[in-house]
């Protein structure tokens, strides 16, 4: 969902916003110039969007290591793996 956002609306969100941006295009008088509001904007949604893929992967990671400690000692290792990725970050 995120990398299909990002591919079309943050995109062509960041061209409204600062029509520089838009590659190979001469801008025309007509356009719109700098909004840093816009970009603003942006900047939350994108935090937004960090913030739920962080608690949505806390809780997947908190499942797995409850699957891990009942029901197979293999996932273990997977958790492990996994944990120590995302606090590389």
């Amino acid at each position: 969902m995120f990398a299909s956002w990002t591919a079309s609306s943050l995109s062509r969100a960041l061209v409204s916003a600062d029509p520089d941006l838009s590659a190979g295009k001469v801008p025309n008088q007509d356009s719109r110039a700098y909004d840093p509001s816009r970009i603003g904007k942006l900047e939350d949604t994108l935090k937004r969007y960090e913030d739920h893929f962080s608690r949505h992967l806390r809780i997947l990671m908190d499942s797995l290591n409850y699957f891990a400690a009942t029901e197979s000692v293999v996932l273990l290792k997977l958790a492990h793996a996994l944990s120590s990725v995302s606090k590389e970050d």
